[in-house]
């Protein structure tokens, strides 16, 4: 497990060597082009996010940001010291943001973009990695447990309330965790039970959109000690109504896109010895979206909907066992999705359909721990997954589709410590995974049995400058399984004339990335900067069918993904934090896809080149024991410019402005005024679709929210 990240206080360490400070000032210049040099001073104010963040809320007068530690290889380390880009988001950075969903924490993360699409259904891209075909591109966790949506990327609405941290992890992971990964994984780790205190809190909200519905949330939670030093339990529930503000255009119906979320978490931990845990978890989430998504023509307005409701629940069991300088660790997981869309395509095109998934994991795990020369860990992972759909579309023969995959892999790495300046690493994950798949309508059926292996390496090496920056170089693979093609695909294309296959190849990547990490200034400076390359083979996208109502899915010649990250982190004193990160990347289609609208240059679907992130805050004392709190952050990204299928347009350069104010009293009650969307921007966060639709941001919403705490 990942252990939370922490900020040490006591003595200041001394000032950089003018070396040091050097190598950092050359590197930066040499990565961060221009671009983002001249856009980062307009966002000076109000920097983002980097990994490592520190709670602006702290008090006292030492702070070290070198001593932020993860887990992120299974074992405790400075971030410092990991030889991977790693952003570490705290669950006291996501509470005074005031952030409820995963999807706006993730965006806060240099090289990572993601975005709330309506209808539950949450995309993230990790250095280019972004498709909206085959399993997840990029590896997804709540707590131990792993989502993958087999034929389609699954990564779960989840609310943020009770979390402990997120931690994203960039570049192919597979050889750390069961489930493999593209471009990263993330990690959503939740609070624990504790075995001698209780605890309560609640939370609530309410908001009012322009233009729209006002808003409203309810948020409690509730530890439970049952045995000193045992046994606890903890709780936790969610309830949201969140403000619609689209109209439908055929019928003059106003805010059709209300949301209404609930959400349910219960924890069971049980210690019967110092050495011995085991965890129970259970997961739900319920949510209905009348409107569907979140999609509308430039006038804020729709022509046709889905009525969309989500379903999703995972159970878990984890167990460990700690002997003398190792780990060990098994993880049972099942966990289901269920998906109901019934409405119109178009004004003249109705559709129903249903999506079933279940996935059922195993993994069983053995890392070592302690400092030793050699560290370690091993596992094996066992995932069977099952899924079910149904279809139903004017004009076309009613569908029914079904896939198995038995998968398995065993996964390892090992890190030499060389000295106390050099550390190597290599780690090796096998992968197989059997496909047994079917789709078929009244009159035509298709088939796709096949067993898909792999071997992906991973290799860095990393540097100690000195005791407070490290320069280090990595090389990671990744895999996917190829996947059956949708029979009404084979059926338009037909009509056509054109040829499709019966199922995709596999896709793979190979990404290199070269990094450094440093503090500065007695420990209240961090910078972390990276430039990486990725190389993409046979990327499975989209062939616009009828119109672009539906589609085939090709392999392409594939993609290359070139970029650099930068994220700073400064807390000139105990009152003020300042935070800044941004990404510049190159993702673009190698060759030209004939009949589709992916040429050679073309970029790749949905990934921004420039995201900027930032965030400014302040504390202050109020009378004799009240704490004031302000805040402001801001998240900006170019337009997306390439849709999964045929579109008229790309999207808009999207900038996103909050802020927040408070008080917050040391008896465990809080109060807040705040402002969403500042600057109420309408642009379109997508790529515009064939009929010139595109994901909007919720117009400007100003709030109240309340908080206790016991």
């Amino acid at each position: 497990m990942v252990s939370a990240c922490h900020l040490s206080s006591g003595t200041l360490r001394q000032g950089p060597a003018p070396t040091r400070l050097a190598i950092a000032l050359a590197i930066a210049a040499a990565v961060v082009p221009l671009s983002v040099q001249a856009q980062a001073v307009d966002a000076a104010s109000t920097p983002a996010q980097s990994s490592g963040q520190a709670d602006p809320s702290i008090d006292g007068g030492a702070v070290d940001l070198g001593a932020v530690t993860v887990t992120a290889r299974k074992r405790d380390e400075r971030n410092l010291d990991v030889p991977i880009a790693v952003t570490a988001i705290t669950g006291e950075q996501i509470d005074a943001m005031g952030i409820d969903n995963v999807g706006d924490a993730i965006s806060f993360s240099p090289g990572a973009a993601a975005y709330d699409a309506g209808g539950a259904f949450t995309y993230i891209q990790i250095r280019g990695a972004s498709a909206r075909q085959g399993s997840n591109e990029n590896g997804y966790y709540l707590d131990e447990v792993p989502f993958n949506g087999v034929t389609v990327p699954w990564y779960p609405e989840t609310r943020s309330f009770d979390i402990e941290r997120i931690e994203i992890l960039k570049g192919p992971q597979g050889t750390l965790f069961g489930e493999g990964s593209m471009g990263g994984t993330v990690r959503v780790i939740t609070r624990e039970p504790e075995f001698n205190a209780f605890r309560a809190g609640v939370e609530t909200s309410f908001s009012d959109t322009r233009g729209g519905t006002d808003g409203w949330g309810v948020k409690a939670m509730v530890n439970v000690p049952l045995v000193d030093d045992t046994l606890a339990m903890r709780f936790g529930v969610t309830d949201e109504s969140l403000s619609g503000w689209l109209r439908n255009r055929q019928t003059g119906e106003e805010n059709i896109n209300e949301q209404r979320i609930r959400t349910g978490r219960a924890k069971l931990r049980f210690a019967p010895h110092e050495r011995f845990n085991l965890d129970l978890s259970y997961w739900k989430f319920k949510a209905h979206s009348p409107g569907g998504f979140e999609a509308a023509y430039d006038d804020m307005s729709v022509d046709a909907y889905y009525d969309v409701r989500n379903e999703w629940d995972s159970g878990s069991l984890t167990a460990s066992y700690a002997f003398d300088g190792s780990q060990l660790l098994y993880v049972f997981s099942d966990g289901s999705l269920w998906r109901g869309l019934s409405g119109m395509i178009n004004p003249t095109t109705a559709y129903a359909g249903t999506v079933d998934i279940g996935v059922r994991t195993h993994e069983l795990r053995w890392s070592s721990t302690g400092e030793r020369v050699v560290d370690w860990t091993m596992g094996y992972y066992l995932r069977k997954a099952i899924r079910r759909d149904s279809s139903a579309m004017t004009g076309l023969s009613p569908t029914r589709s079904s896939q198995t995959n038995d998968s398995f892999s065993l996964f390892g790495e090992a890190t030499w410590h060389i000295g106390e300046k050099w550390a190597a690493t290599a780690g090796v994950r096998y992968f197989e995974d059997k496909v047994d798949s079917m789709d078929a309508s009244e009159t035509t059926r298709n088939t796709l049995r096949k067993t898909f292996t792999n071997t992906s390496p991973r290799l860095s090496l990393s540097y100690a400058i000195d005791a407070d920056s490290t320069l280090y170089a990595s090389a990671a693979s990744g895999y996917r399984s190829g996947q059956l093609q949708p029979i009404t695909s084979i059926e338009l294309a037909e009509r056509y004339g054109i040829d499709l296959p019966v199922g995709t190849k596999p896709d793979s990547i190979w990404s290199y990335e070269l990094g450094y990490k440093a503090v500065f200034d007695e420990g209240r400076l961090l910078l972390e900067t990276a430039v990486f390359h990725s190389d993409w083979k046979d990327v499975p996208v989209y062939m616009s069918l009828a119109d672009g109502l539906y589609s085939g899915i090709l392999n392409s010649a594939g993609s290359t993904q070139r970029g650099v990250e930068l994220g700073i982190t400064w807390m000139p004193n105990k009152s003020w934090a300042f935070n800044f990160g941004g990404s510049v990347i190159d993702a673009v289609y190698k060759e030209d896809l004939e009949g589709t609208q992916f040429h050679k240059g073309t970029p790749v679907f949905n990934v921004p080149r420039t995201t900027l992130s930032g965030g400014a805050a302040y504390h202050w004392p109020v009378g004799d024991s009240l704490k004031g709190i302000a805040r402001s952050d801001v998240m900006h990204h170019s337009r997306r410019e390439t849709s999964a299928t045929a579109g008229t347009e790309g999207g808009d350069a999207i900038t996103r402005l909050s802020a927040r104010v408070g008080l917050e009293s040391p008896s465990g009650w809080a109060a807040y005024l705040f402002g969403e969307n500042l600057t109420n921007e309408d642009g379109a966060t997508d790529a515009r679709s064939v009929t010139g639709a595109a994901t909007r941001l919720r117009p400007r919403t100003f709030g109240v929210e309340f908080r206790y705490s016991y």
